[in-house]
Order: C-alpha cells, then sequence, then structure tokens
C-alpha cells in the first residue's frame, strides 16, 4: 500500500523548519552558543519569531535541531566510509577522505562537531558521535595492528583521539570564516602533507621488509 504523499503544506513546514535548523547552525558556528536565540533566527530568516518557536521552539530545541542535523550528516559520510573495503591503512585514508568532504559539504556541521556547543546537555550527544566514531577508528588501528601493516607500539585508543584531533585541526583550516582560513590550493596541500604524515606514521615499516 503507497503512503500518502505529503500535501504542499506538510512539504512547507517542512521546508521552513529545515532552513530554521540551518539557519540556527550557522549562528552557532559563527558566534557561539550565547547568540543564538529564536528571534535571531527569526530575524535571519525574515519570518515571525513565533515561527521559529512553533516550528522548532526555543533555544534549547534549536541547540537540540542543530546538533542532531550535524550528526546525521556526519554519519552519512563517515558510515559509507568505514564500509568501504581495503586494507587498515587505505580505510583510514578514506575515512579521513570522507571526513574531508564533509567538511566541504556540510561546513557549518563540521564546525559545530569539530567545536561543540558550550551547552553540555546540548554537546552530550555530539560528544557521544565522537566517542563512536573513534571508537570504529581504534577498531581499524586494532586490525592494521593484527595484520602487522600497523606498528605495534602505538596506543589505539589514544591514537584514535590523536587523528580525530588533527584532522579537526586541518579540516578547520579550510572551512572557518576568519583570516587564518587557507586557500584552497593551500588547504589540500596542508591536507595531503598531514595525510602523509598520518599514514606514514602509523605504518609498521619492518614488516614492510
Amino acid at each position: 500500500m503507497n503512503e500518502a504523499k505529503p500535501t504542499r503544506t506538510q512539504r512547507r513546514t517542512e521546508e521552513m523548519r529545515r532552513t530554521i535548523i540551518e539557519i540556527a547552525s550557522q549562528i552557532l558556528a559563527e558566534s557561539g552558543t550565547a547568540a543564538l536565540s529564536a528571534e535571531e533566527v527569526a530575524r535571519r530568516a525574515d519570518i515571525a519569531p513565533q515561527t521559529v518557536y512553533n516550528r522548532v521552539g526555543g533555544k534549547g530545541a534549536l541547540l537540540a535541531a542543530a546538533a542532531e542535523s550535524a550528526m546525521l550528516e556526519n554519519r552519512r559520510h563517515m558510515d559509507a566510509a568505514y564500509a568501504m573495503p581495503g586494507s587498515p591503512l587505505e580505510r583510514i585514508r578514506l575515512v579521513g577522505a570522507a571526513y574531508r568532504q564533509f567538511a566541504l559539504e556540510q561546513p557549518i556541521q563540521f564546525l559545530l562537531l569539530a567545536s561543540p556547543p558550550d551547552d553540555f546537555e546540548t554537546a552530550k550527544p555530539l560528544i557521544a558521535l565522537v566517542a563512536e566514531q573513534n571508537t570504529k577508528l581504534e577498531q581499524l588501528l586494532r586490525e592494521g595492528i593484527t595484520c602487522g601493516e600497523v606498528r605495534a607500539d602505538i596506543d589505539p585508543p589514544a591514537m584514535a583521539t590523536a587523528l580525530w584531533g588533527m584532522f579537526n585541526g586541518v579540516l578547520t583550516l579550510g572551512v572557518r570564516n576568519d583570516g587564518f582560513k587557507l586557500k584552497d590550493a593551500a588547504w589540500e596541500k596542508v591536507l595531503a602533507s598531514a595525510t602523509f604524515v598520518i599514514l606514514d606514521g602509523l605504518a609498521d615499516k619492518q614488516a614492510q621488509h
């Protein structure tokens, strides 16, 4: 049995909700939690504040919706990369490439994950997502150690966290909104250099001889 298609009113309602969440995410990425309010979202969207409350809610609901949006977009990119075939180091490279693509396609959501809001309740699901993704990265490192591709003297949990921090730092240079932002060509060179250093540093060179 076919599901009923949404009506024009329902589609417009959902489109407005997405617009509100996108604007809330942009405010968070630009100015942090303190700058976010239903009134500021309404001003930027050129709508009545009551529309924001009706479609999403107040500040707490806006924070939660922005966080959920960032999490869903991140999972969409990263889960596909972790499922790809290949050796552990090759899959780590693919994970880094997927994170880069996420940052390029969804820079606001990326910045929310790289620098979560200071509201702890809102940040909790984002922190949980980071832990979830780092656990997958840790497992890849363990697989690499087991098969002899990754050096055995690393600590997988610590290294997974370090890789997450390094990727965040380098990727942020390409999507931030200030004078520290690198131009595209320079950013790609920095990213390629960082990827080389990471993969070369992880490789068990003794096993390769």
